[in-house]
């Protein structure tokens, strides 16, 4: 019979107790040896979880987006499109919010790409302070402007100037890139030129003026009879067009000018009055009913339907050609970066929700 020393039945004892330990802890009970090893190597669902925890909706190479950037992004785009946050569906919201996300997502990307080529595109000490004055115009006050800053989650005016450095980098980057897809030659521009003659053609303009008086809360044949009498001094030469709408003409932004409206074209006026203005001959005063009152209506000027040269457009045309490329090589090259990236990009959907 074999025979065991002390030392040798100590170590058996004190490896099967640490056996015994380590099955407990990975898979009777969660232990701190488990704890750790599950933050370290964190499952979907405990990630998803930390995530909404801290207020995570996405990350970029592991860089955080927080649900109040996106809030804010959200906001932002609603004001720039004039609509009010109280106005839109909880559905609609959702959907603009994942839009918004994915705006920062993409400039994420875009950073990260930038950066990484940060040494060919060089940002000048002159161009930041340019960019700088330019963003701090925009402000009547420093109080505006702090506020503003505060609302972006900008801490001070040294993280202003990064920030702008930083969007000034990225976008001669960007254009950089797409510079070669957005140039226009002379043809393009010339036969874009031909291709478009119809719909470039200036419309027929007429400089207009008018002395208006409203039919709301009077007579309509009140007014009439009171302007059909000033018609009649205006075409017998005793009284001036100008004086009279300084004197009578109940709109306001017109009638110090002497009624006149300017240059208009049919497409932009109200109906009833752009077939009033575009029947009548020049110089023939007439009294006109619209929806809105009667008026003594001259048409002063005529202009008729006129196609510029192409000389004189090319520069126009060039620059809009341009400006359309650019903004779909833009999407394009943004769509790329996300392809690219996709790997390096998580988004927790049930926090956007």
């Amino acid at each position: 019979m074999l025979k065991m020393n002390k030392s040798f039945v100590i170590r058996m004892v004190v490896w099967s107790a640490l056996i015994l330990y380590l099955v407990c802890d990975f898979f009777i009970f969660t232990g701190p040896l488990r704890r750790e090893l599950n933050r370290m190597n964190p499952s979907r669902e405990d990630e998803m979880a930390e995530a909404i925890r801290e207020g995570i909706c996405a990350k970029v190479y592991n860089r955080p987006i927080y649900l109040s950037q996106v809030d804010r992004r959200l906001r932002e785009n609603l004001w720039r499109a004039g609509r009010e946050p109280d106005k839109i569906s909880p559905v609609e919201m959702r959907g603009l919010r994942w839009v918004a996300c994915n705006e920062l997502i993409d400039e994420l990307l875009m950073q990260v790409r930038t950066r990484a080529n940060e040494r060919d595109v060089p940002v000048s000490k002159d161009e930041v302070d340019e960019e700088v004055a330019r963003f701090e115009r925009r402000f009547a006050s420093s109080e505006e402007l702090e506020k503003a800053m505060q609302a972006q989650g900008i801490e001070s005016r040294k993280e202003l100037r990064y920030r702008l450095a930083a969007r000034l980098q990225q976008d001669k980057y960007v254009q950089q890139q797409i510079q070669p897809g957005i140039t226009v030659s002379d043809e393009e521009a010339r036969r874009w030129y031909d291709e478009h003659k119809k719909e470039i053609t200036m419309p027929e303009r007429r400089r207009v003026r008018h002395v208006f008086l409203a039919t709301l809360g009077h007579p309509p044949e009140e007014v009439k009879q009171e302007l059909e009498g000033h018609l009649e001094l205006i075409k017998a030469g005793k009284e001036k067009f100008a004086d009279l709408a300084k004197m009578i003409s109940e709109d306001a932004r017109t009638k110090h000018a002497g009624g006149d409206l300017g240059w208009v074209r049919k497409s932009r006026l109200p109906d009833d009055f752009a077939a009033a203005v575009f029947a009548l001959p020049a110089h023939s005063p007439t009294l006109v009913r619209t929806k809105l009152g009667w008026h003594i209506l001259e048409v002063t000027e005529i202009k008729p339907p006129e196609l510029l040269p192409y000389a004189e457009m090319k520069e126009e045309i060039t620059a809009a050609l341009s400006d359309m490329r650019r903004e779909d090589a833009v999407k394009q090259y943004r769509h790329q970066l996300r392809v690219m990236g996709q790997e390096n990009v998580t988004i927790y959907n049930q926090l956007l929700k």
